[in-house]
């Protein structure tokens, strides 16, 4: 009985030291972020990247397509996006999941992050997205 006792002991103790990492507010689903985006700038990039500037820059202006079954950045593609949104204090989120500070994403405090699994969108009011692919944040806007 005793270990017992103390495995779930370490158990509670671990989901205990734990519950800083949990976002303030979490919900299921985000599927607001469904439609064509056009990347418009380069904003930033997290201390560890996939792309140079030169990559980074070659992206700006192309499309990405979200739809409900599959997000699409030029040739590449990911299927089946989770959607999943947490929101949370802006700073914390980031410096956390991206390692990286805001400063200049222009991004609201909190933040609402949209997880696709492949890559995160960040909301940007009024009705923009910063979109993180590879380490590196765009901007984008919606197409019609």
């Amino acid at each position: 009985m005793l270990p017992r006792f103390r495995t779930c002991t370490a158990i509670m103790a671990l989901a205990i030291a734990m519950l800083p990492l949990i976002p303030a507010h979490a919900q299921t689903q985000d599927k607001s972020v469904i439609g064509r985006w056009r990347l418009t700038a380069v904003l930033d990039s997290a201390e560890i990247s996939a792309l140079d500037d030169a990559q980074a820059n070659r992206l700006v202006g192309q499309m990405l397509s979200i739809k409900a079954d599959r997000v699409q950045l030029g040739k590449r593609q990911c299927d089946s996006p989770s959607f999943a949104v947490i929101v949370a204090d802006t700073d914390d989120y980031l410096y956390r999941y991206a390692n990286a500070i805001p400063d200049n994403l222009g991004l609201p405090n909190p933040v609402t992050a949209v997880d696709l699994g492949c890559m995160e969108v960040y909301h940007k009011p009024p009705g923009g997205l910063v979109v993180l692919w590879q380490g590196v944040f765009f901007g984008a806007v919606r197409q019609r």
